[in-house]
């Protein structure tokens, strides 16, 4: 970090103890005091070898016993994957569902779907809400790093996140005051596809503001026998928007985010076509000790499944209204207000109030008409809730306590077995978690915690009676389902050393009333029914980390990855979609030069567990000051393999074969 970031950083933290008569003299001290907050950023992404992020008094409501894992997205994009999101499975405990046409779900440490908190530019995302074939959307533009939040933090983001919470962490504002652009274009052998995506920043002395968007277009994806997969070619386009106002006493920030997907029915002649609209704005200032930061944000989901093929209409008469399989849409409006305190030498203290309000329904608009009854009726639900993180640091060791009490009220239109539509259903929630960190030697430091948590199922979990089209299957709720309650222990193990570190946590997670969906042996409508149920689950696992360069071989490096979970319920049955025991190794070259490139990278990974051993190469650098190139090779040797997380086990159909990227980027 240059001296100039250094002097700010100081600036700042001298003005965060003084107190508001000092940070508020003049704008020109607010610019200075944003660029040492997003200096501070900077210094923690840049600790992604480490894998550590550490609390600071700008990153409130985070609890700060456990560190997350960080990665920034130069990163993620030099990971051997068809995605960043894809990417992300190369951290140990975190895994992904894949159901084609690019869409995946996170699995962290077994858990997925509705447990799994997703956010961007700080607000959540409700993409998954209606059932476990349907992905998360992430844009391939805007996002600087990757933070996932397991633990006690966890509290912090809502009732029903006690799985983990994948945060995508926005780009901030350019440093220095002017106008910095982005063009990037890859292309990718194994589905023919391209990806093109765009940006444009500004930075003046009292605003920001940037604008992004892309294309991507896949064809039917290439397996190991040359053959294609019919109907898993898949489109997509977004566009964004961000804005900042820099003020004496704060800073004021919004963002937009719009994407269209289409992509086929594997298995099916038909498609699918989702569209996920995202507005967002917040207010940071300070008083005295306190650091204010209030978020409110909209977002539209629209679902749309259709069972003829693209560009062919389902009727003879062309005038006549669209036929649809599934067309629904949700509307999630959120408030989430925190106050932050940091003092040295007594308790940091988080403080905040979160709600929302979210309602699913078909849109009767005279355009469409629904060839099946809707998948899930016209229903809702508002929740508000509020929480605490408390910690304190002393010596070579520290603890922390949080608190979390919501009140959910769920509701529907429509008459189910068990329900009355004219009732509500009211939920409390209620949630606790304790940890404490010793360092037992100047190397080596244990943090244990335990956390009780409870959840509401979802509107599908409940309210489901309909054909699920991509799913191959008719989906039964149960309204009658229980809160599920969640009580999870871990204890983790540090060891750090000038050549490396060493991670490993042991964890076990008993949940009451863990709801899944599983056939009934019944068939409606010529569908086999699957109907969701309740039963007590206990997860147990172990995660062991480590990356290891000797300083006299400063560019080369290796990294090891094992991760195990075993879910069983109550009657020591194994549950589904649980990922097998994996182990990753990377051995790489980093920051080097060959020839004119410069910050060059290399890495070979090799991945395995039960479902196949594979290889994977990867390797880039600087061309020049503007030029960057990236190219991998994803499963070097062609294996032909089925995941035991691919929703297209049950069809027979296998991953895509030898998958070549490469990736060519101008900032100018």
């Amino acid at each position: 970090m240059g001296s100039k970031q250094v002097n700010s950083a100081i600036a700042i933290a001298c003005a965060w103890f003084m107190g508001p008569s000092v940070s508020a003299q003049d704008s020109d001290f607010t610019v200075a005091q944003l660029d040492s907050i997003y200096s501070r950023l900077e210094e923690r992404v840049l600790l992604i070898e480490e894998a550590e992020v550490r609390a600071t008094f700008r990153d409130a409501a985070r609890p700060s016993m456990v560190p997350s894992k960080l990665i920034e997205a130069k990163k993620l994009d030099q990971i051997p994957a068809a995605s960043r999101i894809e990417a992300l499975s190369a951290l140990p405990g975190v895994n992904m569902v894949s159901n084609g046409g690019g869409t995946m779900r996170p699995v962290i440490r077994g858990l997925s779907g509705m447990r799994v908190a997703t956010l961007f530019n700080g607000a959540r995302i409700e993409s998954q809400a209606w059932g476990e074939y349907h992905g998360i959307y992430l844009p391939e533009e805007g996002v600087r790093a990757v933070e996932v939040i397991r633990g006690p933090a966890t509290l912090a983001f809502g009732s029903d996140a006690y799985g983990g919470v994948l945060n995508f962490i926005p780009n901030a504002p350019l440093t220095e005051q002017g106008r910095e652009s982005r063009l990037s274009l890859s292309g990718f052998s194994a589905t023919s596809g391209w990806q093109l995506t765009g940006a444009t920043e500004k930075r003046s002395k009292t605003t920001f503001h940037a604008f992004r968007g892309g294309y991507k277009e896949h064809a039917d994806y290439q397996l190991p026998s040359g053959e294609q997969v019919s109907n898993s070619a898949y489109q997509q386009f977004f566009g964004q928007g961000t804005f900042g106002y820099i003020r004496p006493w704060g800073v004021i920030e919004g963002a937009y985010s719009s994407a269209y997907n289409s992509a086929g029915l594997i298995g099916h002649d038909g498609w699918q076509q989702s569209g996920d609209h995202l507005m967002t704005t917040s207010v940071r200032w300070n008083w005295k000790n306190w650091d204010f930061m209030p978020r409110f944000s909209y977002q539209l989901n629209h679902r749309k499944e259709f069972e003829a093929a693209r560009g062919t209409v389902s009727n003879e008469d062309s005038t006549s209204v669209e036929e649809l399989v599934l067309d629904i849409s949700l509307r999630t409006l959120r408030f989430d207000v925190t106050a932050h305190r940091e003092v040295l030498g007594a308790w940091t203290s988080t403080l905040g109030l979160q709600g929302f309000s979210t309602d699913s329904r078909f849109d009767l608009d005279g355009d469409v008409v629904l060839v099946h009854e809707p998948l899930i009726p016209n229903s809702g639900a508002n929740e508000v809730g509020v929480f605490t993180v408390w910690s304190r640091e002393h010596s070579d060791a520290g603890v922390q306590f949080s608190g979390r009490l919501d009140r959910r009220l769920t509701f529907t239109a429509v008459a189910l077995d068990g329900l009355n539509p004219e009732e509500s259903r009211v939920d409390y929630l209620g949630a606790v978690s304790a940890g404490a960190h010793w360092k037992l030697a100047p190397q080596v430091v244990m943090r244990m915690h335990a956390t009780h948590s409870e959840r509401v199922p979802g509107l599908s979990e409940l309210y489901s009676n309909g054909v699920h089209h991509c799913a191959f299957r008719f989906e039964q709720g149960n309204a009658l389902l229980q809160k599920e309650r969640s009580f999870n222990v871990e204890t983790r193990l540090e060891w750090k050393h000038t050549w490396g570190n060493i991670e490993a946590s042991v964890y076990q997670n008993t949940i009451n009333d863990y709801v899944q969906i599983a056939p009934t042996g019944s068939t409606a409508e010529g569908w086999e029914v699957y109907a969701w149920e309740a039963t007590d689950a206990l997860f147990r696992g172990v995660e062991i980390a480590g990356n290891f360069a000797a300083p006299h071989w400063k560019h080369v490096h290796m990294d090891y990855a094992f991760s195990a979970v075993d879910a069983r319920n109550y009657l020591d049955v194994l549950l589904p979609l649980i990922p097998p025991a994996t182990m990753r190794t990377v051995l790489g070259w980093k920051e080097g030069q060959w020839g004119p490139l410069h910050g060059t990278f290399a890495q070979a990974v090799w991945n395995h567990n039960r479902d196949a051993s594979l290889l994977h190469l990867a390797a880039g650098g600087k061309l020049n000051e503007v030029l960057s190139l990236n190219v991998s090779v994803q499963n070097l040797l062609n294996t032909e393999f089925i995941p035991t997380l691919s929703m297209l086990r049950n069809l027979g159909i296998p991953e895509p074969g030898r998958n070549v990227r490469i990736q060519l980027a101008w900032t100018f």
